[in-house]
């Protein structure tokens, strides 16, 4: 009986619990931009805050290529990452002229 309860306390976290841990707290701070662009009526500003959501949701992606140990994924939310980001940037320079 004791031998049972000392390997049942020994035995490691799986690393899918940690794994699915880090990416549903990541979902949960990606929410914060949303709150920031209901509540704010400036475009510039929505226009910012909607850059640091795309960049959030790109590391999630990322974070869930290197979990899974598929390097295609991560390399896809790279892309991601850098378009958005460039996208974005040309957005808010048409928002300045206009």
């Amino acid at each position: 009986m004791n031998q049972l309860l000392i390997s049942t306390i020994q035995q490691p976290v799986r690393s899918e619990i940690a794994e699915y841990s880090v990416i549903y707290a990541m979902l949960i701070i990606s929410l914060i931009p949303i709150w920031a662009i209901s509540r704010t009526k400036n475009t510039p500003e929505r226009i910012a805050y909607s850059a640091s959501f795309s960049a959030k949701l790109a590391f999630i992606v990322i974070v869930a290529g290197i979990f899974r140990g598929d390097w295609m994924i991560g390399c896809i939310g790279a892309f991601i990452l850098i378009i958005g980001d460039a996208g974005m940037l040309i957005l808010s320079l048409l928002e300045m002229r206009i």
